[in-house]
């Protein structure tokens, strides 16, 4: 029988005080993105025009 995968954003938000989660609509650097999940204490950003999610810092992002 397969885990559930818990909501690991939820770790994010409470250690960094930010409003991540997924699917929320981000910028950095002035660039939009969206958030896809996380690795580690970065959060996962598919930025416009990548395929992928590219890890940053929680508070190198701003949140939508």
């Amino acid at each position: 029988m397969p885990l559930k995968k818990n909501d690991t954003l939820a770790c994010i938000r409470q250690k960094f005080s930010v409003p991540a989660r997924r699917g929320g609509l981000v910028e950095i650097a002035g660039v939009s993105g969206v958030i896809t999940g996380m690795s580690g204490d970065c959060v996962r950003v598919k930025l416009v025009g990548m395929e992928r999610g590219v890890p940053f810092h929680p508070h190198e992002i701003t949140y939508s």
